[in-house]
């Protein structure tokens, strides 16, 4: 019988029970790709995997995947420029790949892991059934892979290049508007024209596409000064974080995370007209970015309080670079005939913590030390504080 060219074609959803069983399941088909992840990882890389931010990352990658089997709007949010990339993108950074063969290897765990349980649910299923369900998650799975070699590139590329990686911007409110404006910036680069803010693939840290709406939402609804719950947890700027402890643990680099909050802001926004207030925590921020070098990466998540993160520095020339702030900051501004004052506090890699969250605690715990001595920035030796490299503070980054 004439049958024709045969011709390909896209696997079309896979509408089953089964499936929309599996999406209850997301935290089960996490905790068996992580298994997975630790099964085929050698055993001196097994400690690399991130099980935290599987742990709490794993369920949403895998409801994603579910519901791409199902429905044509879900996968394309797992395509190039949809909302789901980002989040997609992480499995690779999940898994501590290190090369591309692994970052692949880790999709496959996944994906074999979604396959086992959905072929679970569809035991009773036709096999005509099954044989569309498997060319389904085959899809699936490959637009995952592009998702994380996409982003393997981004980051590669970036590390080939004199300045720092490109982040995605933070958006945080002015004090009293409802405005968002770009807040974390890389210090070695000039800044977009007019102002528009950088982009370049760094997540969330959620990594949904639509989480800069609902932060420049809690900014505006806590102010420039005000944090509402878990914000610091939320922001941008964290996925960076994540990218260059990855970065330096592979390469046994040193890394510093320090936070600068311009002391008395809160009462500064609830007694001063705000062009006052404004013109002040401008001065801050000009400050600020004037002391920190080239490598650095500066987010500032209020008006009156940033994040630095200070790539190939320890602890010496991460207290110099504070010691530098608080040095500089009262002399951009007094405030009621007192000079402005900033607490400090830092967090060394591998010293004070082996992952964003415990540098963040360690970072806050040091500055509200500092605040309550009133010293700025409390140090283990004052001869520390000689840093060989002077600023690398481009006048061109002050607008």
């Amino acid at each position: 019988m004439e049958q024709g060219v045969p011709r390909r074609r896209r696997p079309r959803p896979v509408v089953s029970a089964g499936v929309e069983a599996l999406l209850v399941r997301g935290e089960e088909l996490a905790k068996g790709w992580l298994l997975a992840l630790v099964e085929d990882a050698p055993l001196e890389e097994a400690a690399a995997i991130l099980a935290g931010d599987v742990a709490r990352d794993g369920p949403r990658v895998c409801v994603a995947v579910v519901r791409a089997l199902g429905d044509e709007a879900d996968l394309r949010r797992l395509e190039q420029e949809g909302a789901l990339e980002p989040l997609a993108s992480r499995v690779g950074e999940l898994a501590a790949a290190s090369s591309a063969e692994a970052a692949a290897q880790a999709v496959r765990a996944l994906q074999e892991v979604v396959w086992a349980a959905l072929r679970a649910e569809l035991v009773q299923s036709d096999p005509d059934v099954l044989v569309e369900a498997s060319e389904r998650l085959s899809l699936v799975a490959a637009l995952v892979l592009a998702a994380v070699l996409r982003r393997r590139d981004e980051v590669e590329g970036e590390a080939t290049t004199a300045g720092p990686a490109r982040v995605a911007p933070l958006r945080v409110a002015r004090p009293g508007q409802g405005s968002v404006r770009p807040g974390l910036e890389e210090t070695g680069g000039a800044a977009g024209a007019a102002g528009e803010p950088r982009t370049g693939g760094v997540p969330e840290a959620g990594g949904v596409g639509d989480g800069q709406d609902q932060e420049a939402a809690t900014a505006s609804t806590y102010g420039a000064t005000g944090r509402g719950p878990e914000q610091s947890r939320d922001a941008l700027w964290i996925g960076a974080l994540k990218d260059e402890i990855v970065r330096a643990a592979r390469a046994s680099l040193p890394l510093s995370l320090l936070l600068v909050e311009l002391d008395e802001a809160e009462r500064m926004a609830q007694v001063e007209p705000h062009a006052e207030t404004s013109a002040t925590f401008s001065r801050f921020a000009q400050a600020v970015r004037t002391a920190v070098r080239r490598r650095d990466v500066l987010a500032c998540e209020t008006d009156s309080r940033a994040w630095i993160i200070a790539r190939d520095t320890g602890r010496a020339g991460a207290q110099a670079l504070g010691s530098r702030i608080v040095t500089s900051v009262p002399g951009e501004e007094s405030w009621r005939g007192a000079p402005l004052t900033v607490s400090v506090g830092l967090a060394v890699l591998g010293e004070d913590g082996h992952n964003a969250d415990a540098m963040i605690d360690a970072a806050e715990q040091m500055r509200f030390a500092a605040e309550a001595s009133g010293i700025g920035i409390v140090a283990d030796d004052e001869d520390d504080f000689d840093d060989p490299e002077p600023s690398g503070f481009d006048p061109g980054l002050a607008g």
